[in-house]
């Protein structure tokens, strides 16, 4: 039975009522069976009653749950639940209707038990009834709270062993990081400079913590005219391309560079990884240059072959037929077959001519590779591949009219110089000139690269020392002018017999 609902609570009010009435009666007077159910209810807790008279004053205490009432004839208002309600309990009396209801009490002889307590006004029986029902829906709620408290105690120590594990993580990958030879940054979307590792630090000469905050373009700025800090194209896809910086102590380096986006797009950062290929490009161009050279020597070679099988055959067959037909016109009787054997005799001899100059143009090793416009075509094209290069040429020189030494000395040098500016200058732009002026023939290469002292050559280079070997070789002045930061300048000027 559902002592607790309003309308049986009011229902109790009213038969209870008649207690108050007679207070030296017992309950034993209820007799009907329902009367007997409530007793029963009373006494195992299912719900108290109490009964106030109008001075505010305990009249009756029934069943165990109303035992936090004052005993009969104290005041109500001395229990710790009433205390300071007499106006209300007075206002309740005037009004001769309603209830004052104590939702969800704890009441300390009950232990965690939580209960209800519902006072009305009985006008009839000129007292209030108190009304005590267990709050199994507080106890829920009890349970519930405290399930969610464990809940979010299981959750937070998950939390914290997550955060233990990203500790530990960026630990040993700050470790990794710090202790890596390749140059470590991270920065975000806007360009500035979040993390920097040891290596980073050493190579610009600049504490750690004064690189954060930093543009990544300002600390590594384009040598070119396109920024390869293209951000946007970034985030989308990893990009990697090769660049060349300045270190603390100036030198230039070159660096390999793989850059990837990490995070939400517009609110994540960018991890950049720098890797030294200084000595790698060099060893990539002596490489070039010796499959050149073995290319140059093997079709050398080769022609020198071809130009003696010549020589040894058609040559040689030549001048024996030429010789033979000399012979038969001198005794032969036949005036117009002698004037036909003298003529083809002629033919023979010019037919000679040219194998010879044949012969002499496969000995004098002169290739397609060595044209000045193949040289400067090849390099322009290398260039491309790693940054814009503004290359200008004007060429007046016809090679081919050149001295043989002359020619292939100025070819060499033309390549070792562009060679140079590839691996060392780092420039935008590079001017070259190859012009005659009466018995000199002269080649000016300028670039805006780096620059260099001449006066400190490095001992493992002999790109240089090479280029003024060959110019003392052939008799020329050789000018090499620059300074750090302010490019280069070559000048060859070799004589040559007047036209």
């Amino acid at each position: 039975m559902p002592l607790a609902r309003a309308p049986e609570a009011r229902w109790i009010c009213r038969r209870m009522s008649l207690a108050a009435v007679w207070p030296g009666k017992r309950m034993e007077f209820l007799v009907d069976a329902r009367d007997k159910d409530l007793a029963h209810a009373l006494e195992h807790g299912r719900f108290g009653l109490g009964f106030v008279d109008a001075n505010l004053k305990v009249s009756r205490r029934c069943g165990v749950l109303s035992e936090w009432l004052p005993i009969e004839g104290e005041a109500v208002c001395s229990s710790p639940f009433l205390m300071h309600m007499e106006e209300a309990l007075q206002a309740l009396q005037d009004q001769k209707e309603g209830e004052i209801l104590l939702p969800s009490m704890r009441l300390p002889a009950l232990g965690t038990r939580r209960v209800t307590i519902s006072i009305a006004w009985n006008a009839q029986s000129q007292c209030f009834v108190v009304v005590t029902t267990p709050d199994h829906g507080a106890d829920q709620i009890d349970r519930l709270l405290a399930s969610e408290r464990r809940e979010k105690q299981l959750l937070e120590q998950q939390a914290e062993a997550a955060a233990a594990r990203l500790r530990v993580a960026d630990t040993l990958y700050r470790d990794l990081v710090e202790s890596s030879g390749d140059l470590v940054l991270r920065f975000r979307t806007n360009g500035r400079i979040v993390f920097a590792n040891r290596f980073a630090s050493r190579f610009l000469g600049v504490p750690q913590d004064a690189l954060l905050e930093r543009q990544i373009d300002a600390l590594f700025p384009s040598m070119g005219e396109d920024s390869p800090w293209r951000l946007d194209a970034y985030a989308t896809q990893p990009a990697s391309f090769e660049m060349a910086a300045r270190d603390a102590q100036g030198a230039l380096v070159w660096f390999w560079w793989d850059v990837r986006f990490s995070g939400p797009r517009g609110a994540g950062e960018f991890q950049a990884v720098g890797r030294d290929v200084t000595d790698a490009r060099r060893l990539r161009a002596e490489q070039d240059k010796a499959r050149e050279e073995a290319r140059a020597a093997a079709l050398a070679s080769q022609r020198l072959r071809i130009a003696h099988d010549l020589h040894d055959t058609l040559v040689r067959s030549i001048v024996t037929l030429i010789v033979e037909m000399g012979l038969v016109a001198r005794t032969t009787a036949d005036e117009a077959a002698g004037k036909a054997l003298t003529s083809l005799q002629a033919q023979a001899r010019a037919g000679l001519v040219e194998a010879r100059d044949a012969i002499t143009h496969l000995r004098s090793q002169r290739r397609e590779d060595d044209d000045p416009a193949h040289i400067l075509q090849a390099f322009g094209e290398r260039m491309r591949k790693t940054r814009a290069l503004d290359l200008n040429v004007r060429a007046a020189l016809d090679f081919e009219a050149l001295p043989a030494e002359i020619g292939d000395c100025f070819r060499r040098i033309l390549r070792e110089a562009l060679r140079n500016i590839e691996l060392h200058a780092n420039a935008r732009r590079v001017d070259v000139e190859l012009r005659r002026e009466d018995s000199f023939v002269l080649l000016d290469i300028r670039d805006d690269g780096v620059g260099f002292d001449p006066a400190q050559p490095k001992t493992d280079h002999f790109g240089l020392l090479g280029i003024k070997e060959r110019a003392i070789s052939i008799g020329a002045t050789l000018e090499i002018s620059s300074a750090p930061g302010e490019g280069a300048h070559l000048s060859l000027r070799a004589p040559i017999e007047p036209v």
